[in-house]
């Protein structure tokens, strides 16, 4: 019975973390689901402004709403260029290269999503 018993939690538990992959992808664009569970909870109870929740194959930024995700762009460097933003596809250039991010906003958090990046 013992042995049933952990069969069953297994078998849940992996059914929960594969329902979990598939949301943090449809949801984030993101792969791991306990990173985008975290930098979710990182963005609505701190004081964190922004977090990074991938890198790999692309980066994708959490960002609290309002001004938190310029912060983080002009932190690294960047400037947003208006003439070339396409809906919600916007670039970013240092003057070297351009990075063309497509960002959603809802009324909790913004993503901010790295698609392409190329030289000027």
């Amino acid at each position: 019975m013992k042995k049933f018993l952990i069969q069953i939690f297994i078998i849940v538990f992996i059914i929960l973390f594969i329902g979990a992959t598939v949301f943090s992808i449809y949801k984030f664009e993101v792969f791991n689901p306990i990173s985008s569970c975290f930098g979710m909870l990182q963005i609505l109870f701190t004081d964190k402004e922004y977090t990074v929740v991938q890198r790999i194959p692309y980066k994708v930024v959490l960002a609290k709403t309002g001004k938190a995700f310029e912060e983080y762009i002009n932190m690294q460097g960047y400037y947003e260029v208006k003439e070339e933003q396409m809906g919600s596809d916007h670039i970013y250039s240092n003057g070297e290269k351009r990075e063309k991010v497509y960002t959603r906003i809802n009324g909790y958090y913004m993503i901010g999503v790295w698609k392409d990046t190329y030289e000027q």
